[in-house]
């Protein structure tokens, strides 16, 4: 991402002098986060679970806690690591997968379809953990 990183021109000046993410840049930064909260790592039980609903636990937990329904308290943070090259990686691949790749790859013809339609509009969008397997 150092080459990708954030430049003055990502950012905009309002009328009230405030700084401001450029549309653009404030969804590449969504879609980062998103990727990396649905990143799964083995959490208490061993098991594997997004960094989302680890997040979610432990929020639950905290609020037991404080409405006083439990006595235990623990929170497990398992240890972050971030992708963060591969969301702007995945875009570049996807931008420039060609029918012959795709079909290489075993992607349905409507699966590429909307993911290239979202990412030329700048919107989110899901990849199915069956797909983002083919695509990295």
């Amino acid at each position: 991402m150092e080459q990708n990183s954030l430049k003055k021109s990502d950012f905009i000046i309002t009328e009230n002098y405030h700084t401001r993410l450029k549309e653009s840049t404030a969804s590449l930064l969504i879609d980062a986060m998103r990727f990396n909260f649905a990143l799964k790592v083995p959490y208490k039980s061993g098991k594997n679970y997004q960094y989302a609903v680890i997040l979610e636990d432990n929020v639950q937990q905290l609020a037991k806690q404080i409405l006083d329904k439990t006595k235990k308290f623990e929170i497990v943070i398992p240890e972050i690591t971030l992708a963060r090259n591969d969301v702007l990686k995945l875009r570049e691949k996807i931008e420039l997968m060609t029918t012959e790749e795709r079909k290489q790859l075993g992607i349905n013809k409507s699966t590429l379809w909307y993911l290239k339609k979202n990412l030329k509009n700048n919107k989110s969008f899901k990849i199915y953990e069956k797909v983002l397997t083919k695509i990295q």
